[in-house]
């Protein structure tokens, strides 16, 4: 098994999990991303956690956070 494959498999049983409790989408969202399972994030594995998340929550209708817009430059 894959990196990609075994991050889907966590992610999955955990919404599995969550959604049979009523979690909402973004509660739904933050235990999927609790539930990351390996040590740091860094590497491969988390680029593959990564890919997996994004193909994930666009299946299932999971909203995906948004960078945050930096603050305007003070200089121009």
């Amino acid at each position: 098994m894959n990196w990609y494959s075994e991050s889907w498999q966590r992610m999955d049983s955990t919404y599995r999990r969550t959604k049979g409790e009523g979690y909402d989408p973004p509660a739904i969202s933050k235990a999927i991303d609790e539930s990351y399972p390996y040590s740091s994030r860094s590497g491969y594995a988390y680029k593959a956690w990564l890919s997996a998340r994004k193909d994930f929550f666009r299946k299932h209708d999971i909203p995906l956070r948004r960078a945050k817009r930096p603050p305007p430059d003070l200089l121009s």
